[in-house]
């Protein structure tokens, strides 16, 4: 079977003495794992498209349940990640998630399209690591079927208050006035957090980490999103764990 594809290398690890195993993030296979034959070398022809966080056009064929990579071109390299821990480390965490959440052998399209720009605005660090992660994590969340309902209060229907509570373990929201259910815990969210909280789960995907917040909301955005991440997968991700040893 022979597979042409565009993708980003989400995880590389070392097989053999000179090739590598790569889990790619397809277009039109989602999440797959295929062999790189003596891509360590930086002589071989796929050594740079099959390093991790690079997007390029794979051409592919499969012997019995095994990706073999033959050909392959990059086109975007995400060097600016490798000039922050902290960024790469935002990077390398959406990369698990998306290991965690894409299925495999269907399209994923729009995941790609998620990842590439989280990864072009993370390399250029034009928008803050954890906008970028919060915004991700929501709205790669609601793409796996996780979705939110963040239209208006769980109880009394109000659309907007100054003060508004996010239930991870539900993905609803209450306002101010009726609050939570005793022992729920929940994210209190200014009008700011919010806000780019259902931007980042109801905006045109183009348009996804096109806004800015203040330190606070920024803060608050980031708990409710990660905390919605926490809730909704089946164990903790190590690259979390490593990123929250710095923050």
């Amino acid at each position: 079977m022979h597979l042409t594809a565009s993708g980003i290398v989400l995880k590389v690890s070392q097989s053999g003495d000179s090739d590598r195993f790569c889990t790619l993030l397809t277009d039109s296979h989602g999440v797959i794992s295929a062999f790189a034959k003596g891509a360590r070398s930086m002589k071989n022809k796929n050594a740079t498209a099959t390093a991790q966080f690079v997007y390029g056009h794979y051409e592919l064929f499969r012997r019995r349940d095994t990706y073999i990579i033959d050909e392959s071109q990059y086109e975007e390299l995400y060097t600016g990640l490798r000039e922050d821990i902290f960024r790469l480390s935002v990077a390398q965490y959406l990369c698990q998630l998306t290991m965690e959440l894409v299925p495999g052998e269907q399209p994923a399209g729009e995941y790609l399209q998620l990842m590439r720009a989280a990864l072009w605005y993370l390399s250029e660090n034009s928008r803050h690591p954890l906008l970028v992660k919060a915004a991700a994590e929501m709205r790669m969340l609601s793409m796996a079927g996780y979705m939110p309902d963040l239209v208006m209060c769980r109880e009394c229907g109000a659309y907007e208050h100054d003060l508004m509570f996010f239930v991870p373990s539900t993905g609803r929201i209450s306002c101010g006035n009726c609050g939570v259910k005793r022992r729920e815990y929940a994210v209190k969210l200014g009008r700011g957090a919010m806000t780019a909280l259902r931007h980042s789960v109801y905006a045109d995907l183009r348009k996804l980490f096109a806004f800015t917040l203040s330190d606070e909301s920024l803060k608050q955005f980031s708990e409710a999103a990660e905390a919605f991440a926490l809730s909704k997968t089946e164990k903790r991700l190590s690259t979390l764990a490593f990123l929250k040893t710095m923050m």
